[in-house]
C-alpha cells in the first residue's frame, strides 16, 4: 500500500475512532443545504410581497363612475319592467 492511501486510511479510521476530528457542522455541506431550502422560499416569498406591492391590479372602475353606471344601468331597466308587466315587452315565448 502507498503511503497516500495508507493516510487516508488512518484518517478515516481515526475519524471514526475519534468524533472530534470530524469538521464542526459549519464546514459540512448538508447543514446548508438544508438551511438554503427554506431560506429561498423567504426570499421568494419577500419578491412576491415586493411585487404584489409595487404592482397593484387596477379598479375597473372608481366610485364615482360606478355610482353613474349604476344609476344609468336602473334607469335602462326601468322602462323594461313596465313593458313586460304590460305584456308588451320583448319577452321568450
Amino acid at each position: 500500500m502507498s503511503q497516500n492511501t495508507q493516510k487516508k486510511s488512518t484518517l478515516a479510521n481515526s475519524t471514526v475512532a475519534n468524533p472530534s476530528l470530524e469538521p464542526p457542522w459549519y464546514r459540512q455541506f448538508w447543514p446548508w443545504f438544508i438551511i438554503a431550502l427554506p431560506a429561498s422560499v423567504v426570499v421568494a416569498s419577500f419578491f412576491t410581497l415586493w411585487l404584489a406591492i409595487s404592482n397593484p391590479d387596477p379598479l375597473v372602475v372608481d366610485d364615482g363612475q360606478y355610482q353613474r353606471l349604476n344609476s344609468e344601468l336602473k334607469a335602462q331597466q326601468a322602462p323594461g319592467k313596465e313593458a313586460d308587466s304590460n305584456g308588451t315587452g320583448s319577452g321568450s315565448n
